[in-house]
């Protein structure tokens, strides 16, 4: 191929995401609700037998056909809260994190007008609200853990060099743990939340 082929090939490209095949794409909003004239955010706290049973979480799922995240985000909160998509205001989009394996996990923020407490029992054992206030003045408790290569039983070491002593990297990553009346915070959750915290901290 000639240089000028390369250049053609090449004009106006940009930087793109490279994402793993079937990535799944998921979405959770961070609920704010109005209680006595004073923000909060809204927590569920999961069904036992359902995975990650017994954790606290945001409401969210995975998009379902053409759905945009935006569009499963809301789908997702009025259905785990029963409440009419109507009335969940989308505020603004927030952060794309990676999830667990191949799956991408985009978070929102909304409002909850009228929210009457109601929630999907086949999901979610309780909902509780914290005062949003609190929540931007009490730092997280953080700390590290490592994502670390493993190479699998097929890996062929004696291609590369060091073989099975190669100096794979690792990633160091954080892990927030906010108290609740209802156990931990933590991990994608508590992840999520800080960010959204930290962006209102830094917008002021």
């Amino acid at each position: 191929m000639e240089l000028k082929n390369i250049r053609q090939k090449l004009s106006g490209h940009e930087a793109e995401l490279i994402r793993p095949k079937n990535t799944v794409i998921a979405s959770v909003l961070v609920p704010l609700v109005e209680r006595d004239g004073e923000m909060h955010v809204l927590f569920e706290k999961r069904e036992s037998h359902i995975p990650q049973g017994g954790e606290i979480c945001f409401p969210g799922g995975h998009a379902e056909g053409s759905e945009t995240p935006a569009e499963a985000a809301v789908r997702e909160t009025s259905e785990e809260l029963m409440m009419p998509i109507e009335n969940i205001e989308l505020l603004a989009p927030l952060h794309i994190l990676p999830g667990r394996g191949i799956k991408e996990v985009h978070s929102f923020v909304g409002i909850l007008h009228d929210y009457a407490g109601g929630a999907d029992p086949a999901e979610v054992e309780r909902v509780f609200t914290l005062p949003l206030s609190e929540l931007l003045e009490t730092p997280p408790k953080i700390y590290k853990g490592r994502l670390q290569v493993q190479p699998g039983d097929d890996f062929p070491f004696d291609a590369i060099p060091g073989g099975r002593n190669y100096p794979f990297a690792y990633a160091t990553r954080k892990f927030y743990f906010y108290d609740s009346p209802c156990g931990a915070i933590w991990g994608l959750t508590a992840e999520m939340l800080y960010n959204f915290l930290e962006l209102l901290k830094n917008n002021e």
